[in-house]
């Protein structure tokens, strides 16, 4: 069954409401800035960049400024659907050697593990694939960089991303879906802030 949390996209936008969001995004096809309510900062493909674009912004921040972040974005999943919007609450750190560790946040959401590559049966065996999926709901390459800073700051932190792919391989149409994602994520959150 691939809808197995309770927590929903627009419950994560209503704790939202009223509090000082600043969206980090990893590429710039998948949200159009002029079109959402509140700053948006491009950090760049991976863990590395997405930690990166925050210690820098984090060093910009006006003293008394108390921010919270929202991490949006596409991911691969076996069990949703091309196009969910799923709230991400537990972050694993995955690494080449596949080797993790988890940050659980607040809320009933999905578990997102962030590697170093596009989960596929191009980057990874089949069988690593499906032995992954079935631990794991969506996967990235930036979630766990931006919990662990948050975490790291205690800043507040929330996630959600759209489901790219299905980690079938078949990431020739990615930048064709982003199109979607990057409509579906602007009247998501101008519907709801």
């Amino acid at each position: 069954m691939p809808y197995l949390y309770k927590m929903t996209a627009n419950q994560v936008l209503n704790e939202l409401k009223g509090r000082n969001v600043v969206l980090f995004v990893a590429d710039k096809d998948e949200i159009s800035p002029a079109e959402v309510p509140f700053p948006v900062v491009f950090t760049g493909m991976g863990k590395m960049r997405m930690f990166s674009a925050l210690v820098k912004w984090r060093d910009a921040l006006p003293q008394g400024r108390k921010p919270v972040i929202l991490n949006i974005g596409s991911a691969g999943s076996a069990k949703y659907p091309i196009g969910t919007i799923v709230p991400c609450t537990r972050f694993i750190n995955g690494g080449c050697e596949l080797v993790d560790d988890c940050i659980e946040a607040r809320g009933d959401g999905a578990s997102i593990f962030s590697g170093d590559y596009f989960m596929s049966t191009q980057t990874f065996s089949p069988e690593q694939v499906k032995e992954l999926s079935q631990q794991y709901d969506l996967f990235d390459m930036e979630a766990y960089a931006a919990a662990q800073f948050c975490k790291m700051y205690d800043i507040p932190f929330y996630c959600l991303k759209a489901v790219s792919d299905n980690l079938d391989g078949n990431l020739k149409d990615w930048r064709a879906i982003l199109a979607d994602i990057r409509v579906q994520f602007t009247e998501l959150l101008k519907a709801a802030l």
